[in-house]
């Protein structure tokens, strides 16, 4: 947590997806720093059975304004996130006016990664968070937009359980390189913006502290587990032109990474937590640990 970030105990944060990965690990770091926190969920009994009393549970709904109302009440900051749908942007806008009707003095988003939003036009959730980031921007209160590069725990995670099947890294340019962002630092810079004095800046780029690409992977892979793991070259992934929103933007995804727009760092989270991110040689191990435990 940076220099910045003081806790202020009774100032209740609203969390908007709680109950996927990033949202439990944001809950579990304020519970842990005895936060009051209101989680809006449609699964209140899968909500409880995750956080149990630690949290309060508003049951509610993006498309339900009477839900929000609730939800927001007395807040103090939202943590907004939800998944990738053709609704993102009328959802994450409504829970925003319903925040900013409530007093909510601060709101953090979990926003696209910068690769697809910035230029515009070559990803659907990229133009979709884009949106909301210009309603944030718009507004007299303290917004800021953390856009996290490429989650460890999604696309790499998948990646090395296949690898470590097959044998075989598969990758469409295996010379693309990617900044992966491990999910645990995502949720350590959303609690130090959410509890800080003042956010830092309106966006921040969020990177891993290196490139790797699909070779380099399969040679941290070949390390780490002491076997050979080849490299193959696959077909970029397409999706038909009757493809859901969800498949259609992973799949606008797969490409831009494959022709190396994921390929950046940034220094942001050592310059807010004090200490340099998770690297991709670290998650390999713990990954590759795990796997090797499930099969014992």
């Amino acid at each position: 947590m940076s220099k910045a970030a003081v806790p202020v105990t009774g100032a209740t944060t609203i969390i908007a997806g709680a109950t996927g990965k990033l949202g439990q690990l944001i809950v579990r770091r304020l519970a842990a720093l005895k936060q009051p926190v209101r989680i809006l969920t449609r699964r209140p009994d899968a909500a409880r059975r995750l956080f149990g009393e630690s949290v309060q549970i508003a049951v509610g709904d993006f498309g339900d304004r009477t839900s929000l109302d609730t939800a927001v009440r007395d807040g103090a900051r939202l943590l907004l996130l939800s998944p990738i749908s053709a609704r993102l942007v009328t959802d994450q806008i409504s829970a925003v006016d319903a925040a900013v009707a409530a007093g909510v003095r601060r709101i953090v988003k979990i926003s696209g990664s910068d690769w697809t939003i910035d230029p515009p036009g070559h990803s659907i959730s990229g133009d979709a968070h884009a949106a909301v980031e210009r309603h944030l921007n718009s507004l007299a209160l303290d917004t800021v937009s953390l856009r996290p590069n490429a989650w460890m725990q999604v696309s790499l995670a998948n990646t090395v359980r296949q690898a470590i099947a097959t044998d075989k890294v598969a990758a469409a340019n295996p010379d693309a390189g990617v900044g992966y962002i491990d999910a645990r630092d995502i949720a350590d810079v959303a609690v130090d913006q959410l509890l800080a004095d003042t956010v830092t800046g309106r966006t921040l780029n969020l990177t891993g502290p290196d490139i790797v690409s699909a070779r380099q992977l399969a040679d941290l892979l070949s390390t780490t587990l002491k076997r050979r793991f080849a490299v193959v070259e696959k077909p970029p992934l397409a999706a038909s032109g009757d493809a859901d929103f969800e498949h259609r933007a992973i799949a606008q995804f797969a490409r831009l990474i494959a022709a190396g727009r994921a390929a950046t760092t940034t220094d942001v989270v050592k310059s807010l937590l004090g200490r340099p991110p998770r690297s991709v040689a670290a998650f390999i191990s713990e990954h590759a640990a795990a796997e090797a435990a499930l099969t014992e």
